[in-house]
Formats: C-alpha cells, structure tokens, sequence
C-alpha cells in the first residue's frame, strides 16, 4: 500500500509540474503576442510616403510598404521595454503588407518552461514560439 502511495504521489507531481511549465510557456505566448499587437498598431501607420506623394497616390486609406512595415516594428521593439525580457527575439519573415493598407507582423521568441521536471528534460533549451498580429488604420 505504501509503494502505490508512493506512486501515486510521484505521478500527481510529475503532473504539476508538467502542468506548471504548460502554463508558463502559455504565459509567455500571450506576452509575446500583447508586444506583436502593440507593433502591428504602431505599423499600421508607417507610412510609405514615396508612395503617398506620388501622382497616382492612393485614393483612400495610408498606403503601406513592407519595408515600412518592417522599419516601424524594428523601431518598436527597441524602444519597448517589454522587448527585452524575451530571449531570442526577432521578426519573423511574412511580417509586412500583403494589400498595402493592413500591416501584418510576425515575431518569434524562445520561451523556456518555469519548472523543468524530467519529462521535459530534452527541452531545457526552450521552445520556440511565433505570433502573428495584423492592423488597419483608417
């Protein structure tokens, strides 16, 4: 009876902590995409303006480039003081404009577990997670 209590008690916490580092690199996740929302919002008005001032201009909304784009979420991150709490962050290739008026950015960062029990042992380096934010402004 004592070794199956044992058992038992060695599975319930092997479950914490599994659970425990689940909900860490969850947390992480919904930080990483909070600082992707806030870049999205700041590039939806990074204007092109080469092609804002050209004579065939658009005819609504503030036109976007991915280099705009791109410029404005590196701008960003390097002012953000939530930036520097992520290892191994970077933007992501697909961060840009597809339609030229709705800025897409996509961040990937490495999220390392809180606890690291022995079932997760292969993945001490940390996981890598991507998020993806887009915005319009009008």
């Amino acid at each position: 009876m004592t070794l199956l209590s044992i058992g038992f008690g060695l599975l319930a916490l092997t479950l914490v902590l599994v659970l425990a580092a689940a909900s860490s690199l969850y947390l992480e996740r919904k930080q990483l995409l909070a600082l992707a929302d806030g870049a999205a919002a700041d590039a939806a008005d990074a204007i092109d303006y080469e092609r804002y001032y050209a004579p065939d201009g658009p005819a609504e909304g503030l036109p976007l480039s991915d280099a705009s784009v791109r410029e404005s979420v590196v701008e960003y991150l390097g002012s953000s003081a939530a930036a520097t709490t992520f290892r191994g962050l970077g933007v992501s290739a697909g961060t840009g404009t597809e339609d030229g008026r709705t800025a897409r950015v996509v961040l990937s960062a490495v999220a390392r577990p809180a606890v690291v029990p022995w079932v997760l042992v292969p993945w001490t380096d940390g996981f890598v997670i991507t998020v993806t934010s887009s915005a319009r402004a009008d």
